[in-house]
């Protein structure tokens, strides 16, 4: 016999970080099998949160990108896939006669026209999930896939208008470079601002006036 379990989605009226949307909160019950009352129990416990904590998380990732992801075309990549893409083309680069003295200018091609594909398809994938397309739900949905990624980020602003962007992806220099083209086609045509973009191996740091 299934038990009860009352889920107490208690999310206080606050600001959400960055998108200055306001959410309230009510409490409404779900009944769940005995079994995945324990499963979600035992996460809750190995990550240190409350299960009314975990509970929210998994709902609001299924409200927010679990729920658009096969109508958007996406799928689950994983990190290794993704950091072996741009190493295979620059690959196929060398294979096919490219000079290694030449192969810098190839990987700087290859990496903008990647970033400019992803900045294309992303239009279609904002609009159909946020119903309107800006700087603040673009950077939005990047941040959501991002989480859903397991990619760490970070957004903080300085002095009232210096907008501090971070992404932490420990996904070698390729996948820096490729952010930090992305972020600058994203604040470039959609704020019409220059972005200072800086990248190690593993992590992107963009600086915006906004």
């Amino acid at each position: 016999m299934p038990d009860e379990f009352a889920a107490d989605i208690r999310k206080s009226s606050h600001e959400e970080e960055n998108l200055g949307e306001h959410k309230t909160s009510r409490s409404i019950t779900f009944r769940l099998d005995s079994h995945t009352i324990d499963e979600l129990q035992r996460e809750a416990d190995q990550n240190q949160i409350s299960l009314n904590v975990l509970i929210n998380q998994v709902l609001k990732r299924y409200s927010e990108w679990d729920s658009y992801e096969n109508r958007i075309g996406m799928m689950p990549v994983p990190k290794a896939m993704l950091t072996s893409l741009i190493d295979k083309a620059i690959d196929m680069a060398k294979k096919n006669g490219i000079k290694e003295e030449d192969i810098g200018p190839v990987r700087d091609q290859i990496i903008r026209q990647a970033a400019e594909i992803a900045f294309n398809i992303m239009k279609d994938a904002v609009l159909f999930m946020k119903k309107q397309y800006n700087l603040w739900t673009v950077l939005s949905v990047l941040q959501e896939y991002m989480k859903v990624s397991g990619i760490n980020s970070d957004h903080r602003v300085e002095g009232g208008s210096k907008h501090v962007f971070v992404i932490q992806h420990e996904l070698g220099e390729n996948w820096s470079l490729f952010t930090k083209e992305l972020l600058k086609l994203i604040f470039e045509n959609l704020a019409k601002v220059r972005a200072e973009v800086n990248v190690t191996p593993n992590m992107t740091v963009a600086e915006v006036i906004l």
